[in-house]
Protein backbone atom coordinates (compact mmCIF):
# COMPACT_ATOMS: atom_id res chain seq x y z
CA UNK A 1 0.00 0.00 0.00
CA UNK A 2 2.83 2.50 0.81
CA UNK A 3 4.06 2.25 -3.09
CA UNK A 4 1.12 2.65 -4.20
CA UNK A 5 0.68 5.53 -2.90
CA UNK A 6 3.95 7.04 -3.07
CA UNK A 7 2.37 10.37 -3.85
CA UNK A 8 1.81 10.67 -0.29
CA UNK A 9 4.66 13.41 -0.46
CA UNK A 10 2.28 16.05 -1.27
CA UNK A 11 0.01 15.24 1.55
CA UNK A 12 -1.49 18.43 2.72
CA UNK A 13 -2.13 21.11 -0.29
CA UNK A 14 -1.42 24.84 1.54
CA UNK A 15 -2.93 27.04 -1.28
CA UNK A 16 -4.58 30.04 -1.29
CA UNK A 17 -4.11 32.67 2.24
CA UNK A 18 -6.34 31.46 5.38
CA UNK A 19 -8.84 34.63 6.06
CA UNK A 20 -9.52 33.08 9.52
CA UNK A 21 -8.85 30.43 11.85
CA UNK A 22 -10.78 26.95 10.77
CA UNK A 23 -11.64 29.02 7.46
CA UNK A 24 -10.31 29.09 3.73
CA UNK A 25 -11.41 30.11 0.61
CA UNK A 26 -9.91 28.45 -2.89
CA UNK A 27 -11.10 30.19 -5.99
CA UNK A 28 -11.01 27.40 -8.63
CA UNK A 29 -10.80 29.76 -12.01
CA UNK A 30 -13.35 32.92 -12.09
CA UNK A 31 -16.46 31.10 -11.34
CA UNK A 32 -15.96 28.82 -8.62
CA UNK A 33 -15.01 29.18 -4.98
CA UNK A 34 -15.01 27.08 -1.67
CA UNK A 35 -14.59 27.52 1.71
CA UNK A 36 -13.65 25.38 4.07
CA UNK A 37 -15.73 25.95 7.26
CA UNK A 38 -13.99 24.14 11.06
CA UNK A 39 -17.58 23.75 12.92
CA UNK A 40 -15.61 22.37 15.68
CA UNK A 41 -13.51 25.68 16.82
CA UNK A 42 -10.23 23.80 17.95
CA UNK A 43 -7.94 20.80 16.67
CA UNK A 44 -9.10 17.88 17.43
CA UNK A 45 -6.63 14.30 18.29
CA UNK A 46 -8.04 11.13 17.57
CA UNK A 47 -7.18 8.30 19.63
CA UNK A 48 -5.48 4.83 18.59
CA UNK A 49 -8.47 2.71 19.63
CA UNK A 50 -10.42 4.62 17.31
CA UNK A 51 -8.14 2.62 14.74
CA UNK A 52 -8.01 -1.14 16.80
CA UNK A 53 -6.05 -2.99 13.71
CA UNK A 54 -3.01 -0.40 13.51
CA UNK A 55 -0.21 -1.65 15.53
CA UNK A 56 1.78 0.53 18.43
CA UNK A 57 5.29 -0.15 15.85
CA UNK A 58 3.08 1.85 13.26
CA UNK A 59 2.25 4.64 15.37
CA UNK A 60 5.43 5.06 16.49
CA UNK A 61 7.09 5.07 13.03
CA UNK A 62 4.37 7.66 11.76
CA UNK A 63 5.16 10.04 14.78
CA UNK A 64 1.50 9.94 16.35
CA UNK A 65 2.07 8.74 19.51
CA UNK A 66 -0.18 11.46 20.89
CA UNK A 67 -3.07 10.78 18.35
CA UNK A 68 -3.67 11.44 14.65
CA UNK A 69 -4.97 15.03 13.73
CA UNK A 70 -8.60 15.79 12.63
CA UNK A 71 -10.81 18.51 12.27
CA UNK A 72 -14.93 18.69 12.52
CA UNK A 73 -15.56 20.47 9.32
CA UNK A 74 -17.98 21.11 6.41
CA UNK A 75 -17.72 23.12 3.49
CA UNK A 76 -19.28 26.40 1.33
CA UNK A 77 -19.30 25.72 -2.14
CA UNK A 78 -20.23 29.27 -4.46
CA UNK A 79 -20.76 28.56 -8.12
CA UNK A 80 -23.22 29.35 -10.81
CA UNK A 81 -24.63 31.98 -8.75
CA UNK A 82 -25.94 29.44 -6.20
CA UNK A 83 -24.75 28.56 -2.22
CA UNK A 84 -24.14 24.94 -1.99
CA UNK A 85 -23.76 24.16 1.93
CA UNK A 86 -21.92 20.38 1.40
CA UNK A 87 -22.52 18.76 5.69
CA UNK A 88 -23.90 21.16 7.72
CA UNK A 89 -21.83 20.15 11.10
CA UNK A 90 -22.97 18.53 14.67
CA UNK A 91 -24.93 21.75 15.93
CA UNK A 92 -23.14 21.22 18.73
CA UNK A 93 -23.42 24.83 21.51
CA UNK A 94 -19.55 24.71 20.15
CA UNK A 95 -20.53 24.94 16.44
CA UNK A 96 -19.23 27.88 14.36
CA UNK A 97 -21.00 26.86 10.57
CA UNK A 98 -23.93 29.65 11.28
CA UNK A 99 -21.15 32.65 12.08
CA UNK A 100 -18.91 31.68 9.32
CA UNK A 101 -21.60 31.60 6.94
CA UNK A 102 -22.49 35.08 8.05
CA UNK A 103 -18.98 36.34 7.49
CA UNK A 104 -19.06 35.04 4.32
CA UNK A 105 -22.68 37.29 3.85
CA UNK A 106 -24.71 34.05 3.45
CA UNK A 107 -27.70 34.32 6.13
CA UNK A 108 -29.36 30.85 6.84
CA UNK A 109 -32.44 31.62 4.92
CA UNK A 110 -30.81 32.42 1.63
CA UNK A 111 -28.63 29.59 1.62
CA UNK A 112 -30.32 27.65 -1.41
CA UNK A 113 -28.82 24.36 -1.50
CA UNK A 114 -27.52 21.28 0.83
CA UNK A 115 -25.65 18.27 -0.55
CA UNK A 116 -25.29 15.32 2.31
CA UNK A 117 -22.46 12.83 2.40
CA UNK A 118 -24.03 10.82 4.94
CA UNK A 119 -26.30 10.99 7.98
CA UNK A 120 -23.93 10.37 11.08
CA UNK A 121 -24.66 13.27 13.82
CA UNK A 122 -21.72 15.47 12.91
CA UNK A 123 -22.86 16.02 9.19
CA UNK A 124 -26.69 16.76 9.74
CA UNK A 125 -26.74 18.47 13.07
CA UNK A 126 -26.43 21.68 12.03
CA UNK A 127 -29.61 21.30 9.81
CA UNK A 128 -31.95 21.22 13.18
CA UNK A 129 -32.08 23.77 16.16
CA UNK A 130 -34.11 23.03 18.84
CA UNK A 131 -36.05 20.82 16.45
CA UNK A 132 -36.43 22.86 13.84
CA UNK A 133 -35.32 23.54 10.91
CA UNK A 134 -32.46 26.09 10.67
CA UNK A 135 -32.31 26.64 6.70
CA UNK A 136 -35.83 26.79 5.52
CA UNK A 137 -35.17 27.47 1.51
CA UNK A 138 -32.63 25.27 1.27
CA UNK A 139 -33.01 21.77 -0.80
CA UNK A 140 -31.47 19.21 0.24
CA UNK A 141 -30.12 16.28 -1.37
CA UNK A 142 -29.51 13.06 -0.43
CA UNK A 143 -28.35 9.53 -1.82
CA UNK A 144 -31.18 7.21 -2.30
CA UNK A 145 -29.11 4.18 -0.80
CA UNK A 146 -28.07 6.60 2.35
CA UNK A 147 -31.56 7.97 3.06
CA UNK A 148 -33.85 4.42 2.48
CA UNK A 149 -30.77 2.86 5.06
CA UNK A 150 -31.18 5.06 7.64
CA UNK A 151 -35.25 5.01 7.12
CA UNK A 152 -34.77 1.25 7.79
CA UNK A 153 -33.01 1.29 11.02
CA UNK A 154 -33.73 0.21 14.43
CA UNK A 155 -32.22 1.58 17.84
CA UNK A 156 -30.84 5.24 18.86
CA UNK A 157 -29.01 5.69 16.23
CA UNK A 158 -30.85 6.14 13.46
CA UNK A 159 -33.42 8.95 15.26
CA UNK A 160 -31.45 12.14 14.55
CA UNK A 161 -31.38 11.06 10.85
CA UNK A 162 -35.27 10.26 10.75
CA UNK A 163 -35.72 13.66 12.52
CA UNK A 164 -34.24 15.59 9.61
CA UNK A 165 -35.49 13.71 7.06
CA UNK A 166 -39.09 14.31 7.82
CA UNK A 167 -38.30 18.24 9.19
CA UNK A 168 -37.33 18.57 5.51
CA UNK A 169 -39.66 16.54 3.54
CA UNK A 170 -41.33 19.23 1.37
CA UNK A 171 -37.58 19.98 0.12
CA UNK A 172 -36.00 16.97 -0.14
CA UNK A 173 -34.61 15.14 -3.14
CA UNK A 174 -32.79 11.72 -3.37
CA UNK A 175 -30.34 10.80 -5.92
CA UNK A 176 -28.78 8.39 -7.23
CA UNK A 177 -25.13 7.71 -7.32
CA UNK A 178 -23.58 9.09 -10.59
CA UNK A 179 -26.46 12.11 -11.18
CA UNK A 180 -25.55 15.58 -11.27
CA UNK A 181 -26.55 17.68 -8.81
CA UNK A 182 -27.46 21.97 -9.60
CA UNK A 183 -24.37 23.76 -9.99
CA UNK A 184 -23.04 21.08 -12.40
CA UNK A 185 -21.99 18.64 -8.97
CA UNK A 186 -21.61 14.90 -9.93
CA UNK A 187 -21.94 12.50 -7.41
CA UNK A 188 -20.10 9.31 -6.79
CA UNK A 189 -20.30 6.62 -4.58
CA UNK A 190 -18.20 5.47 -1.56
CA UNK A 191 -20.24 3.50 0.56
CA UNK A 192 -19.04 1.67 3.05
CA UNK A 193 -18.28 4.19 5.96
CA UNK A 194 -22.24 4.35 5.76
CA UNK A 195 -24.49 2.49 3.67
CA UNK A 196 -25.00 5.61 1.32
CA UNK A 197 -21.56 8.11 1.38
CA UNK A 198 -21.11 9.62 -1.01
CA UNK A 199 -18.70 12.16 -2.48
CA UNK A 200 -19.00 14.91 -4.45
CA UNK A 201 -17.29 16.63 -7.48
CA UNK A 202 -17.21 19.82 -9.47
CA UNK A 203 -14.30 20.18 -12.06
CA UNK A 204 -11.04 19.27 -10.23
CA UNK A 205 -12.78 20.20 -6.98
CA UNK A 206 -13.64 16.26 -4.95
CA UNK A 207 -15.17 17.10 -1.50
CA UNK A 208 -14.83 13.40 0.05
CA UNK A 209 -16.68 13.31 3.04
CA UNK A 210 -15.55 10.75 5.67
CA UNK A 211 -13.68 8.52 3.09
CA UNK A 212 -10.62 9.80 5.67
CA UNK A 213 -11.03 10.11 9.09
CA UNK A 214 -7.06 10.12 9.78
CA UNK A 215 -5.45 11.98 6.96
CA UNK A 216 -1.50 11.15 8.72
CA UNK A 217 -2.46 7.28 9.01
CA UNK A 218 -4.85 6.72 6.33
CA UNK A 219 -3.03 8.18 3.27
CA UNK A 220 -0.29 6.10 3.09
CA UNK A 221 -1.98 3.03 4.92
CA UNK A 222 -5.52 3.55 3.45
CA UNK A 223 -6.09 -0.59 4.67
CA UNK A 224 -7.00 1.03 8.10
CA UNK A 225 -10.31 2.00 8.75
CA UNK A 226 -11.97 3.46 11.94
CA UNK A 227 -14.68 2.01 13.96
CA UNK A 228 -16.99 4.38 12.16
CA UNK A 229 -17.01 2.32 8.85
CA UNK A 230 -19.76 0.80 9.08
CA UNK A 231 -18.88 -1.56 6.31
CA UNK A 232 -15.05 -2.02 6.72
CA UNK A 233 -14.39 -4.38 3.75
CA UNK A 234 -16.24 -2.02 1.40
CA UNK A 235 -14.74 1.43 2.98
CA UNK A 236 -11.35 0.15 1.93
CA UNK A 237 -12.49 -0.86 -1.23
CA UNK A 238 -14.07 3.15 -2.05
CA UNK A 239 -10.87 4.78 -0.06
CA UNK A 240 -8.77 3.10 -2.31
CA UNK A 241 -11.19 3.41 -5.47
CA UNK A 242 -11.39 7.00 -5.06
CA UNK A 243 -7.93 7.81 -3.87
CA UNK A 244 -6.54 6.45 -6.94
CA UNK A 245 -9.23 8.31 -8.72
CA UNK A 246 -8.27 11.72 -7.21
CA UNK A 247 -4.56 10.98 -7.95
CA UNK A 248 -5.39 9.97 -11.76
CA UNK A 249 -7.31 12.78 -12.30
CA UNK A 250 -5.43 15.41 -10.70
CA UNK A 251 -8.26 16.55 -8.32
CA UNK A 252 -7.84 18.24 -5.19
CA UNK A 253 -9.92 16.79 -1.81
CA UNK A 254 -11.77 18.38 0.67
CA UNK A 255 -12.13 16.57 3.48
CA UNK A 256 -14.84 17.03 6.51
CA UNK A 257 -11.89 15.66 8.88
CA UNK A 258 -8.89 16.84 7.48
CA UNK A 259 -7.26 19.12 9.62
CA UNK A 260 -5.88 22.78 8.42
CA UNK A 261 -6.32 23.97 5.79
CA UNK A 262 -8.50 20.95 5.14
CA UNK A 263 -7.52 19.89 1.13
CA UNK A 264 -5.22 17.01 -0.16
CA UNK A 265 -3.72 17.06 -3.26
Amino acid sequence: MKKYFAFVSGLLLLTACAQKVGQKTVVDGEATVITWIEDKPEPTLQPHNLYPDVPDSLWIALGLQEGVPSSMSCFLLQTEGKNILLDAGLGAPFSQLIPKLTTLDVKPEELQLIYITHFHPDHIGGLLKDGKVVFPNAEVYINRVEAEAWQKMEGNQSVQAKTVLDAYKQHLHLFEAGDTLPGDVITIAAYGHTPGHTVFQKDSMLVIGDLIHGVALQFEYPEYCPLYDMDAETARESRLRILNYAHENRLTMYGMHLPHPGTLQ
